[in-house]
């Protein structure tokens, strides 16, 4: 199998093989740590706290930065696939169809989360539906993804000094196979101005140009 991470038993952390070489620059330039529970930042108390506050049983976490002394941390944590979804991503990879990011994640639901002081705060879910704290950020029906996903494909990034996710539904495909059901995948990044996490987009217009920018939550 491919060294796609998901959550191991109990909070143990992940084996990301080739993770932390593919985005260590990045990490450097952010202070963003990537996976095997971002040592230095998360401490197996952090786990403890987490699997309590959030009713967890098996999850990782695969990125935290520290934001500042009285500001906290900010961690991304994800949950496993069930094991019959898992069996499906994986054959539909070996039969030659659409693999997971090799350096990235496949999973049942993605957090992220604001440790400050004993508290466990979680400022985006990423599950049946992308929340943030305020309203939902995504209208998935409306992008065209017919039904709940079957779970998430993505990877950890750092912007603006924060955590960022890159991520696409895992959808049914035909003949059973499981594949991506957002291409390009969508990136959610911490707005400074709106201080919370959006969508970060980028569009051509009719001269040509690529804009980016944030993307307000959608319509409930």
């Amino acid at each position: 199998m491919r060294s796609w991470i998901v959550a191991s038993g109990g909070v143990r952390r992940i084996a990301a093989i080739g993770l932390a070489a593919a985005i260590g620059s990045l990490a450097a330039s952010a202070a963003v740590k990537f996976g095997d529970a971002v040592p230095g930042i998360i401490r197996g108390s952090d786990l403890e706290r987490i699997k309590r506050a959030l009713h967890l049983d098996r999850f990782s976490v695969i990125a935290a930065v520290h934001l500042g002394a009285t500001e906290g941390r900010e961690a991304i944590v994800i949950e496993p696939l069930s094991d019959a979804v898992l069996a499906k991503v994986k054959e539909t990879c070996e039969a030659g169809g659409e693999c997971p990011d090799p350096v990235g994640f496949v999973a049942s639901r993605v957090r992220v989360i604001l440790l400050q002081g004993r508290d466990v705060i979680e400022v985006m879910t990423v599950g049946t539906e992308v929340r943030g704290r305020r309203a939902r950020l995504l209208d998935l029906r409306g992008l065209g993804v017919a039904g709940e996903p079957l779970g998430w494909s993505g990877h950890a990034e750092a912007a603006s000094g924060h955590v960022a996710l890159v991520i696409a539904p895992l959808v049914e495909k035909p003949r059973g196979r499981v594949g991506s059901g957002a291409d390009p995948p969508f990136e959610f990044r911490w707005n400074e101005e709106a201080e919370r996490f959006q969508l970060f987009d980028c569009v051509r217009d009719e001269e040509g140009e690529t804009r980016c920018g944030f993307v307000d939550e959608a319509e409930e």
